[in-house]
């Protein structure tokens, strides 16, 4: 089947919202709303991705614990059939997060069970992975990029913040790489730049088609050798829980469907707009005939594009 294939943790977050301001040490403050939901990760892209009718395979961790129940639920309710890669007797195999959201930003609190829960067999990673038409990786599968490329899986990796981020860790991936989507704090920490555009510039050695995702200040790309920006769309910011997996979906949506990078992009900037609308990952929904309205509203374009692989897709 054509799909679009995902592994990771989960990742299930408690989130204090609507909070005055982010409390100091020693301080007790309230919110005005709290709330259990699925977080970000392969977990949360890929819901978005089904929820654009995206056939997707997912891989994650579960247990029997009350998060596992939690998680398992949850993806019941989306649709999403999976693929358990546990293979320890973890109870709850997820990262748990505490987040708690005011109008300036967002701070959290993470706990992750230790590696030794989440040992899984390489091969069976790769077989996971090896009938999809794209793979979306995280760093930790960067070994996977290779040969997946080599068995004619599209290569979508994404970025996540680490103080050891480096060039040193992607040297021998990027040849394998397609789409890398770091947004801009993540971009000028792996290559040591000052702004976004020179950690554009530094990636456009390695990479094909860089991107490099600005928040507010719209999204980065250079092709034929120009700097190309795709503004963000003026919405009514919430919380930015969700909103680079939001993003992801829609980028990897426009993929799957063969649009130029540019609408691909676009795709992602409304996704991932929309997803700051309200607090948590996967609270403001999308679907594919709202995704290609609001396309239509604000680029222009004919919706029918896609309808030639969707056939493609039922034979």
């Amino acid at each position: 089947m054509n799909s679009v294939g995902g592994f990771g943790i989960a990742n299930v977050d408690i989130i204090f919202g609507n909070a005055d301001r982010m409390p100091k040490l020693g301080e007790e403050i309230y919110s005005g709303y709290c709330s259990k939901q699925l977080g970000g990760g392969a977990v949360a892209t890929l819901i978005q991705l089904s929820r654009l009718g995206i056939p997707v395979k997912l891989a994650t961790y579960i247990g029997e614990g009350l998060l596992s129940k939690f998680l398992k639920k949850e993806l019941e309710k989306n649709k999403i059939e999976f693929t358990n890669m546990l293979s320890s007797d973890e109870e709850d195999p997820v990262t748990l997060s505490c987040v708690v959201s005011c109008k300036q930003d967002r701070g959290i609190v993470s706990y992750k069970p230790g590696e030794a829960a989440f040992i899984v067999d390489k091969k069976k990673v790769y077989e996971f992975y090896e009938s999809c038409e794209i793979a979306f990786l995280s760093l930790e599968q960067k070994e996977l990029c290779k040969p997946l490329k080599e068995s004619g899986c599209m290569i979508v990796l994404d970025s996540a913040w680490n103080d050891m981020l480096s060039m040193e860790w992607y040297y021998d991936t990027f040849p394998y790489v397609d789409y890398f989507i770091p947004n801009s704090m993540e971009a000028m920490k792996i290559t040591g730049a000052d702004t976004p555009v020179e950690a554009l510039e530094r990636l456009s050695e390695y990479l094909k088609n860089p991107i490099v995702k600005s928040g507010n200040a719209g999204c980065l790309y250079k092709a034929d050798k120009k700097i190309h920006v795709v503004e963000s769309l003026p919405v009514a910011h919430v919380d930015s829980t969700g909103a680079g997996d939001a993003f992801a979906a829609g980028f990897m949506y426009g993929l799957y469907y063969g649009y130029a990078l540019e609408d691909c992009i676009r795709f992602g900037n409304i996704t991932g707009g929309n997803a700051v609308t309200q607090i948590g990952c996967l609270s403001a929904e999308m679907d594919e005939e709202k995704l290609l309205r609001y396309f239509c509203e604000i680029y222009g374009g004919d919706i029918s594009f896609n309808v030639s692989k969707k056939q493609e897709d039922t034979l």
